[in-house]
């Protein structure tokens, strides 16, 4: 993740001895077939060239940090997609892991050893080589740093070797069945070990890596400019600068559209994709996404202690309601907390109906017929966070719930709902791997370094389930433990899952080739993407 916890799925995956690794999965995030509105992008294609040198992307949320094992900003994430080379990557489509900076890789038999050999020649942004010392000391760095969100990912991990300096050996204790995914993801990104370890504030000035793009130019507040690194591996973009600006105003973000003072917008709010779309010069994207938007109910927040009350709660909620006040019918009402369609996503999951009776009735048997009042802690600049707390607030008042909206600014109302101790929250999820057990261990697992998504809901027989999924290689008997694991979430409601929601974005017409991952990254399309005069 990300979720806006920190936070970002799906295959077949079988011993190989040497890899393209093809077929990973199965996700198909077809948002775009489950609601009305604009559709998926129908972009022209990127010309041979691109005419102007530069795109100009203006993001709504300021850079938290350019290291990538303490990034959780989703803008910093998919930023660092730009930068870093991992020694496997997630395809353009989302579903698949192919190779990066490592060209093959061998797994033994038994499942418990990973070799890696790293392509001929590649090299860092400031032209030294790029060795499998670095990925060593890079994945160890992510695995054990104390800055680290993401070390209990490969927690099977026991060694690493650099064997030569074009080979990395990983053994593990057990079978890992996500281990490819996870070194896929940014956090395990190949860093230039000698460059960080000289300098302290490395990723607060030009930080650089064996992506496509080096950073010249950083302002975490207000902008970030992209360079092409020419001694990237692969294709060379056809931009030479890509310039980002915070923008933390919806109505700012698109009068810069309008007056074509920057070329491409994220989040631009629901109620004006129609007017966006009615300008010939503008277009919107509603990229698949595996974003979930979800309520967190804590357990320290009196009386959601009780799960009658929790799932009074998501009884009283009128979710198809939700779903067109939040996006004008471009989401899907979400029946488990698997992003939609993701690999070992609960197809007979049946989706929630608004049942007010029922509700009094959990009420009433859990002690409270007459209802209580709770804080409801939203972002105040989200707008499509803003309108389903609006339901939210009016549902609950139907069975006695008074709810007291109280909106901040995102990382501030983010450190409120933190704790648990200040009622419900809104949040948000999306995958940063292809694999579930990232979104089944920050949501499921009362140990897994996110308190069950900050809701402090703890199942020692869900956890067993959750560590036995991430272990198990046959995908009939995994999909059975996640389907056992999305049914407890939907049983005890630690959160309720609201919404599937597509990656909202609008560009001009002038921009040929943007495109969005499931995943949220735009690195693959910046290697192709053109620009044209405006």
């Amino acid at each position: 993740m990300k979720s806006s916890t920190s936070s970002s799925m799906r295959r077949t995956r079988r011993v190989r001895s040497t890899a393209t690794l093809g077929g990973l999965l199965t996700l198909a995030v077809t948002l775009s077939a489950c609601g009305g509105g604009a559709e998926q992008t129908s972009d022209d294609a990127p010309a041979a060239s691109s005419a102007v040198d530069t795109l100009k992307l203006a993001n709504a949320v300021a850079v938290d940090t350019l290291d990538p094992i303490q990034a959780s900003a989703n803008e910093s994430i998919w930023m660092d997609q730009n930068l870093y080379a991992r020694l496997v990557q997630t395809d353009p489509s989302g579903k698949e892991i192919v190779p990066d900076l490592a060209d093959k890789w061998d797994i033994s038999e038994d499942k418990l050893t990973y070799t890696f050999h790293l392509r001929d020649g590649v090299k860092f942004a400031d032209g030294t080589p790029v060795t499998a010392q670095d990925a060593k000391w890079s994945i160890e760095r992510a695995r054990d740093g104390e800055d680290s969100a993401w070390g209990f990912l490969i927690t099977p991990v026991t060694d690493i070797t650099a064997t030569d300096d074009r080979t990395l050996t990983i053994t593990l204790s057990k079978p890992h069945a996500p281990l490819l995914a996870d070194l896929a993801m940014y956090a395990y990104a190949v860093l230039p070990q000698k460059a960080v370890e000289a300098d302290k504030d490395f990723f607060n000035k030009t930080p650089y890596g064996a992506g496509p793009f080096k950073v010249t130019s950083l302002s975490p507040q207000s902008s970030v400019v992209l360079t092409r690194n020419d001694n990237y591996w692969g294709p060379k973009p056809k931009l030479k600068t890509v310039e980002i600006s915070i923008v933390t105003d919806d109505n700012t973000r698109l009068l810069q559209l309008q007056g074509g003072e920057v070329d491409v917008i994220e989040n631009p709010a629901g109620n004006v994709l129609k007017q966006i779309e009615a300008n010939p010069r503008l277009r919107v994207d509603l990229f698949d996404s595996t974003r979930v938007d979800f309520v967190s109910l804590p357990l320290k927040t009196k009386p959601l202690d009780n799960v009658k009350v929790r799932q009074a709660i998501k009884a009283a909620l009128d979710l198809g309601r939700m779903n067109t006040l939040a996006y004008q019918g471009n989401a899907k009402v979400a029946t488990t907390f698997f992003p939609y369609q993701m690999l070992f996503w609960d197809q007979s999951a049946v989706e929630p109906k608004q049942d007010l009776a029922g509700a009094k009735q959990l009420l009433a048997e859990a002690g409270y017929p007459d209802g209580f009042t709770i804080p409801l802690i939203a972002v105040s600049a989200d707008a499509a966070g803003q309108a389903q707390a609006v339901v939210i607030k009016d549902d609950l008042a139907k069975i006695g719930i008074t709810v007291d909206i109280q909106s901040f600014e995102l990382s501030t109302a983010y450190d409120k709902q933190r704790p648990g101790t200040n009622g419900m929250g809104m949040r948000y999820w999306t995958n940063d791997i292809i694999d579930p057990d990232e979104v089944a261990t920050f949501g499921a697992d009362g140990d897994g370094g996110a308190n069950a998504f900050n809701s402090y809901w703890k199942d020692e027989a869900v956890s067993a389930l959750v560590n036995e999924a991430r272990s198990e290689t046959d995908e009939t008997k995994r999909a059975a433990l996640y389907a056992q694991i999305q049914t407890a979430i939907a049983d005890q409601v630690p959160f309720v899952p609201l919404a599937y929601a597509p990656f909202r974005y609008a560009s001009g017409t002038w921009v040929k080739g943007f495109k969005v991952s499931p995943l949220g990254n735009y690195n693959d399309s910046l290697l192709t993407l053109t620009v044209e005069e405006h």
